[in-house]
C-alpha cells in the first residue's frame, strides 16, 4: 500500500509539473506577442491618448473663465495632475481650487485696524497733553490762591472808629469817577459845578448808591488861584450867594445830600460870608463839610449860630505826594486819628489820584474790615 501511494504520489507530481511547464510556455508566448505588436496599433493608441490630452485641455480651457485671478496659481498646479488616468472628476474638484474666497479673506490680513490702531500708538495727544505740562499757570496761580496784597500793618480800631472817604473835583471825567464809585464801600463824592461833565458824573454818582454833594469853589487867600465857575467870591451879597449856591445844588439833579468848599480859604476866614453860607444850607436841607483849607476858618461859629450841625475835615489830605506809599502813609495817620475821635475825614482827588487811590483802597478794604473799621459819609457823621 505504502509504495502504491509513494508511486501515485510522484504521478501526481509529474502531472503538476508538467502543468506548470505548460502555463509557463503560454506566458513566455505571450509576452512575445506583446514585443510582436504592429507599430500601426501602437501609432493609434498614442494618437487617441494625445486626442483625450486635447480634449481635457480644451475642456479646462472653459472651465479657467470661472475661475478667479486670485486662483490662477492652484488651477495651473492641479491639472499637472491630470496625467492620473485623465480622472476628469479630480479636475473638476475645482471647487476645492475656487475655494480661493478664502484669499479674499484678506480682511483676515486687512485686519491693518489692529494695526492701524495707531491711535493707540498715535495717542500722541496724550504726549501732546502739553496742557499739562503747559500748566504753568497752575505753578503761576499761586498769586490766586495767594494774592500777593501788601500785608499791611493796620491797627486795630478803637473807639468805634469810622472811616470816612470824601472824593473831590469830580465833574471832567466820568470813567474816573466810576473807579471810586465800584468801591465796595460806602464814600462820598464831591462834584464841581457847571463843568464838561458835571451832570453826567452826578448821575453815575446818584446811580451807584455813593453820596453826592456839591463841590462848592470858593475864592482862595491866593488872588491868583481860579476858583471856576459858579464861585463864591468876596463880592458877593449875602442874596448873590444864596442865589449861587441853589443854583450849583440845582444843576447837579435830585439826591445832593451837602456840599464842601473847593480852595475858598478867604471865604471861610470870613465869619459874616459863612453866616450867608450855613444859612442857605440849613434852608435847602443840605450838611456842609469844611474842607479845612484854612486852620482860621469861620465855619464853627458861624454854625453856632444857626443852630446847626457840621463835619469838618480831621484828617490829612491823601494825595498831596503822587506816590503809592505816601498816599498809604497819610492813610494810616487818618487810622490813627479815626482811633482817637471816632471818626477820620480823609479827602482825595478823582482825577488827580485816579491811577493809584481806588486800586489802594480796594486792597486795604479787607484788612480794614478784618481790623475792626466801620464805612461812613460825612451825612452819617451830622444825623
Amino acid at each position: 500500500m505504502a509504495g502504491t501511494r509513494r508511486s501515485s504520489s510522484k504521478n501526481t507530481n509529474k502531472a503538476s509539473s508538467a502543468k506548470n511547464t505548460k502555463r509557463t510556455g503560454t506566458r513566455r508566448k505571450t509576452r512575445k506577442s506583446k514585443v510582436k505588436l504592429d507599430a500601426r496599433k501602437v501609432f493609434i493608441a498614442a494618437l487617441a491618448m494625445v486626442t483625450v490630452c486635447l480634449l481635457f485641455l480644451v475642456g479646462f480651457g472653459l472651465v479657467k473663465p470661472a475661475l478667479s485671478g486670485l486662483a490662477a496659481e492652484h488651477t495651473v498646479e492641479k491639472p499637472v495632475e491630470t496625467p492620473k488616468s485623465t480622472e476628469t472628476p479630480k479636475t473638476t474638484e475645482t471647487p476645492e481650487t475656487t475655494e480661493t474666497p478664502k484669499k479674499p479673506e484678506t480682511p483676515k490680513t486687512t485686519e491693518t485696524p489692529k494695526t492701524t490702531e495707531t491711535p493707540k500708538t498715535t495717542e500722541n495727544p496724550k504726549t501732546t497733553e502739553s496742557p499739562k505740562t503747559t500748566e504753568t499757570p497752575k505753578t503761576t496761580e499761586t498769586p490766586k490762591q495767594n494774592p500777593q496784597k501788601p500785608k499791611y500793618d493796620i491797627p486795630p480800631a478803637k473807639n468805634g472808629a469810622k472811616l470816612v472817604f470824601v472824593i473831590d473835583d469830580a465833574g471832567l471825567n466820568v470813567a474816573n469817577v466810576k473807579k471810586y464809585t465800584e468801591l465796595p464801600f460806602v464814600l462820598t463824592v464831591a462834584v464841581l459845578p457847571q463843568l464838561s461833565h458835571s451832570k453826567d458824573c452826578a448821575w453815575v454818582v446818584r446811580s451807584s448808591g455813593k453820596e453826592l454833594i456839591l463841590h462848592q469853589p470858593m475864592q482862595s487867600l491866593n488872588l491868583s488861584l481860579n476858583p471856576g465857575a459858579g464861585a463864591i467870591t468876596p463880592d458877593m451879597s449875602g442874596s448873590q450867594i444864596e442865589m449861587q449856591l441853589k443854583e450849583n445844588l440845582s444843576e447837579l439833579g435830585p439826591g445832593v445830600k451837602g456840599f464842601n468848599n473847593h480852595e475858598g480859604s478867604l471865604i471861610t476866614e470870613d465869619l459874616n460870608k459863612m453866616t450867608f453860607i450855613l444859612g442857605t444850607a440849613k434852608a435847602e436841607g443840605v450838611y456842609f463839610l469844611d474842607s479845612r483849607t484854612s486852620a482860621n476858618s469861620q465855619a464853627v461859629q458861624a454854625a453856632l449860630e444857626h443852630d446847626m450841625n457840621i463835619v469838618e475835615r480831621n484828617a490829612p489830605f491823601l494825595d498831596n505826594t503822587l506816590t503809592r506809599d505816601a498816599m498809604l502813609s497819610e492813610l494810616l495817620k487818618g487810622l490813627s486819628v479815626a482811633n482817637r475821635d471816632g471818626y477820620a475825614v480823609m479827602i482825595g482827588h478823582v482825577d488827580k489820584s485816579a491811577s493809584i487811590l481806588p486800586e489802594l483802597l480796594s486792597d486795604l478794604y479787607p484788612y480794614l474790615v478784618e481790623a475792626g473799621y466801620t464805612f461812613a459819609t460825612p451825612g452819617m457823621l451830622v444825623k
